[in-house]
């Protein structure tokens, strides 16, 4: 079989919703290894979708780890890119250090060691006043308001992300954004979903956004925005899928990195012959999963009779995926591995489903290239075709030469279109030409 051609330029071919069928991308979470899983479906999507760039769809919803990749793709970043940084880590100027989600939240630690003293005072106090209506145990529990909020500090995540959306020709600003973006956090005192970038909390940074949604309670702390307190935005809904299609998509792409194992199914064999024999930590990953999953699953089901002219279309691992299942979600030892693991399985969902998905892709303007999923020499960094910018990118921080190298790329873009239109009236006036030649040359012929 020859080799199927990888689409021209990047990994797509550009988005047709500007003037059609309008295009969302919905991600959920998953942690730093949700991260890596998504970038490394999309990057088998691009390439097989011919008709669509994921960094130029109409609509974003991000949700926890998922906000940090769908605020980089509305911000211009193509998968590519995110690939370099994200995976291969070739940024100079962003070089991605595992440190930025496992730093110890050492502030929490120190205020809650310094408030110690006096709640254990307030405690003992409460008991030797009332030793009959209160057991000690009782009154020292008072102490478990010392517990810190969160393991892991994210100010570093919010750090890293501003720095990558103040380099030129990104924004830190909703409002600025070509694009729809909605990234959902929750609100911690009130259990209501609020979605950042839509009217009235569009003014929020992006950066400060995506870190309140990935605030995964018990692992990071709440994140404080104008003096609320916000949580990861998973704990209502998985996707918040149906923001996108209320936003305006018709053809919803949909990824999820969570879903529950099933022993019963996995072709490899796994360290346990039952899960509870990997104690505390695969149990409750599992019943984290199978919760999240079954709720995203019921809330996909309802899209069909709430939004029945759109189109929802979800990838994710399989339910035998002891890889995913396995890998630990805060592993970065593993990048490429699980990038490859994500592209591959994503490529052999597209091939599988094709007779399901290519009519339905096809009502929206795009095509399967089923030859390039039938290709199996090809692998997530097959087809990386750009150039090493990132890091020249990167290091205009300045916002006056930002300004400035905008308006150069806004100006070589009206040059680009005036060229274009100078060349199309050529065209016109040569085809012109020769149609006003065509009754001259039939005249000639039938002289002859």
């Amino acid at each position: 079989m020859p080799q199927a051609q990888p689409k021209s330029g990047s990994r797509g071919s550009g988005s047709k919703s500007k003037n059609g069928p309008r295009i969302g991308l919905a991600l959920a979470g998953g942690g730093p290894l949700g991260i890596i899983y998504e970038i490394g479906a999309i990057l088998a999507l691009e390439e097989a979708l011919e008709g669509v760039e994921f960094n130029g769809v109409d609509v974003y919803v991000g949700v926890s780890a998922g906000a940090a990749i769908a605020s980089a793709l509305a911000n211009g970043f193509s998968s590519a890119k995110m690939c370099r940084i994200f995976i291969r880590n070739e940024s100079q100027g962003f070089p991605l250090d595992p440190e930025h989600f496992l730093r110890p939240a050492f502030r929490q630690y120190l205020q809650s060691l310094q408030a110690v003293p006096k709640l254990f005072m307030e405690a003992l106090w409460g008991f030797i006043n009332n030793p009959h209506d209160r057991s000690l145990m009782a009154a020292l529990s008072k102490l478990s308001t010392a517990i810190p909020a969160g393991i892991f500090d994210n100010a570093p995540i919010e750090y890293f992300l501003t720095r990558l959306y103040n380099s030129r020709g990104r924004t830190n600003d909703f409002r600025k954004l070509k694009r729809k973006l909605f990234v959902v956090a929750t609100n911690l005192d009130s259990g209501e979903a609020v979605k950042f970038g839509s009217p009235g909390n569009d003014h929020i940074p992006i950066s400060k956004a995506v870190q309140a949604s990935a605030a995964l309670p018990g692992l990071y702390p709440p994140v404080e925005i104008e003096g609320r307190y916000y949580v990861d935005g998973a704990l209502r809904k998985t996707l918040h899928a149906s923001t996108a299609l209320a936003a305006g998509a018709d053809l919803l792409f949909c990824i999820n990195p969570i879903v529950p194992f099933n022993a019963n199914l996995a072709k490899d064999k796994t360290a346990y012959e039952n899960l509870v024999e990997g104690g505390l930590p695969v149990v409750m990953s599992q019943t984290f999963h199978a919760l999240i999953h079954s709720r995203m699953k019921i809330g996909i089901a309802t899209y069909k009779t709430q939004y029945p002219d759109k189109d929802v279309i979800l990838f994710e691992p399989n339910s035998s995926d002891a890889k995913m299942f396995f890998t630990n979600v805060f592993s970065f030892a593993n990048r490429r591995r699980v990038c490859e693991h994500a592209y591959q399985t994503t490529r052999h969902d597209l091939l599988a489903r094709k007779d399901e998905l290519a009519p339905l892709l096809a009502r929206h303007g795009v095509v399967l290239r089923t030859d390039i999923l039938e290709d199996q020499s090809l692998h997530f960094d097959s087809n990386l075709h750009i150039p090493p910018s990132v890091s020249r990118q990167a290091k205009l921080q300045n916002r006056v030469t930002n300004d400035l190298s905008d308006a150069l790329d806004e100006l070589q873009e009206w040059l680009q279109s005036k060229q274009a239109d100078l060349e199309l009236e050529h065209e016109v006036n040569r085809l012109s030409n020769a149609l006003a030649e065509l009754p001259e040359c039939a005249e000639s012929s039938q002289a002859d």
